[in-house]
């Protein structure tokens, strides 16, 4: 009895997650019916530093080849058409549908409009997004130029000295900076040179504690040979005494 309703429940359970995934797979085609915009070069917002020859727009579906019904135009900053009304779809990706653009485009803001007719479902759809050119204008191009040239001017090299006078204040520097020899003078008395002392007696004051310390020794040794000496004779006296 157990079993059999554990097996219902687990049978309902499946038919509700199934319905639940035809619904979603049905919501699912239903928003993705339309050949919307994928992607395109120039992409939607990108800032191209050239005028593109062609816009290339790719969509999420085939496209229906229907006189009319895909279109893909162009406007410039002045909202004037700016393409050559040529848009075609590709022969090998009829999700890619292309149109050339007029040469010397100016910089600004273009914008891109597309209309399409899916080949899925035959739905229609359409849409725009915009590109920004910004190229270098001819007068910033001839610029450099300039500035190279003028900088060539030979101003720099009359601000610098020629080598010889180079040479000449090198050599007056070193002499100002050595000084000047001087002049030998009677009335100048010059430092009396250290007289030779040779290998004569060195100066006593440097040695007087170590004198000092060895007549200590010396006289401390005498007394402690007087002080046996007088042990010894006593100890040979008979009896022992002190006389």
């Amino acid at each position: 009895m157990i079993a059999n309703q554990l097996r219902r429940g687990i049978a309902k359970l499946l038919w509700v997650a199934l319905i639940l995934v035809t619904i979603h797979y049905l919501l699912s085609i239903s928003v993705h019916a339309h050949a919307d915009y994928d992607r395109s070069t120039p992409s939607a917002g990108e800032v191209v530093s050239h005028a593109p020859q062609q816009v290339q727009v790719w969509f999420t579906q085939e496209l229906f080849r229907r006189e009319g019904q895909n279109a893909l135009e162009v406007y410039g900053p002045d909202g004037q058409r700016v393409d050559q009304d040529d848009a075609a779809i590709d022969d090998d990706d009829r999700k890619l549908m292309t149109v050339s653009l007029q040469l010397d485009l100016p910089n600004g803001v273009y914008t891109v409009r597309w209309r399409t007719l899916s080949a899925d479902d035959g739905d229609e759809a359409d849409g725009e997004f915009q590109f920004t050119l910004q190229a270098d204008e001819p007068g910033a191009e001839t610029s450099p130029t300039t500035v190279p040239t003028t900088a060539a001017t030979p101003a720099p090299v009359k601000a610098q000295p020629p080598p010889t006078n180079t040479e000449t204040a090198e050599s007056t520097g070193t002499q100002a900076m050595t000084p000047p020899p001087v002049p030998a003078d009677e009335d100048t008395e010059s430092p009396p040179a250290p007289a030779d002392q040779g290998p004569g007696i060195p100066c006593l004051g440097s040695a007087a504690p170590a004198l000092l310390l060895l007549g200590t020794v010396i006289l401390a040794g005498r007394r402690r040979r007087l002080s046996e000496r007088r042990s010894q004779g006593i100890s040979r006296r008979p009896g022992g005494k002190n006389s």
